[in-house]
């Protein structure tokens, strides 16, 4: 959440009135108080909105490159769900279709696996793998009204959850197409794991800018294990199976660290400074990173939550 801005003159002159306009002198009270929250939970340090895609081709691609580690991951989350030949599966955020190839595998050709993603230079990816029970098409979590209620056997989200604003409402939904016995997926890194890379990011943003301001996007991990394991049962979910996966991997080298912190976040990274700056830090942090460089290459951790849950029947 960016800091409140408070008006200067005019918001003083509008208070001063207030203080002499009868019935209207109740409410200063209560703006006085909705003040001094906004400025608490600015003190607080309150996350900031996640800041809208800049996904391109390009990206697109570089995502198709640099994925492996989510698809490792998903791989594990599914072999959670249980999923049966027959099923009918949605992967929301399927991004260019890899996991949801492999899931239509399990299904079958009885099953049907649908995966949707809002950007559709991924679609356009994920659609070359297209084949009978397998689509894909370009739609997001913010509304999944097309889907009639019991429709899926299985939804999942694989690294797809913390990018999503309506965490609470894309819940429900999911509950209400999923089928009585139906299961939820879900896999997200954790705000409070230990990352080098991580450290090494926010040490290059204090070098340039003195700072890590509040608006400069550097991670979606905002969420703990008790945060997530919340939501899913406010949203009515049994939850049978909660893990924590370590895992690791290498990039060859700072700029292959660089094109997966880009791609993997449609553009997002350092988003919220100027371009020059943006250039400035980057340089920075191709220096910290080449002194972690070993001959396998730099190390990169990727540990996940993986939630899985049931729709009662």
């Amino acid at each position: 959440m960016a800091e409140p801005v408070f008006p200067e003159k005019t918001g003083r002159e509008r208070l001063y009135a207030m203080r002499h306009q009868g019935p209207c002198r109740n409410l200063l009270p209560t703006l006085l108080s909705l003040a001094w929250v906004l400025a608490c939970l600015s003190s607080l340090g309150a996350a900031p909105a996640v800041p809208p895609p800049r996904e391109s081709e390009e990206l697109a691609t570089q995502y198709e490159a640099v994925s492996t580690p989510q698809f490792l991951q998903g791989q594990k989350l599914i072999s959670l769900l249980s999923i049966e030949p027959g099923d009918s599966v949605l992967d929301l955020g399927c991004g260019t279709g890899r996991l949801a190839q492999h899931v239509a595998k399990l299904v079958g050709p009885q099953g049907k696996v649908l995966g949707i993603d809002p950007s559709f230079q991924r679609i356009a990816i994920a659609k070359r793998r297209e084949a009978a029970g397998l689509s894909f098409e370009v739609a997001g979590s913010d509304n999944l009204s097309s889907f009639a209620s019991g429709s899926f056997d299985r939804v999942y989200m694989n690294y797809v959850f913390h990018w999503i604003d309506k965490k609470e409402e894309t819940l429900r939904q999911i509950d209400r197409i999923l089928k009585p016995g139906g299961r939820i997926g879900i896999s997200t890194g954790r705000k409070d794991q230990p990352s080098r890379v991580r450290d090494l990011i926010r040490d290059s943003i204090r070098e340039v800018l003195g700072e890590v301001p509040a608006d400069l996007f550097v991670s979606p991990f905002r969420m703990s294990q008790n945060e997530l394991r919340t939501l899913a049962e406010q949203a009515g979910f049994r939850i049978v199976d909660f893990q924590i996966l370590p895992f690791s991997d290498y990039a060859k080298d700072p700029e292959e660290v660089i094109t997966f912190l880009s791609a993997s976040s449609s553009g997002r990274f350092l988003s919220g400074v100027g371009e020059e700056q943006r250039e400035r830090i980057l340089a920075v942090l191709k220096q910290k990173l080449s002194k972690l460089q070993t001959e396998r290459g730099i190390a990169m951790d990727h540990p996940a939550m993986l939630l899985v849950g049931e729709k009662p029947r």
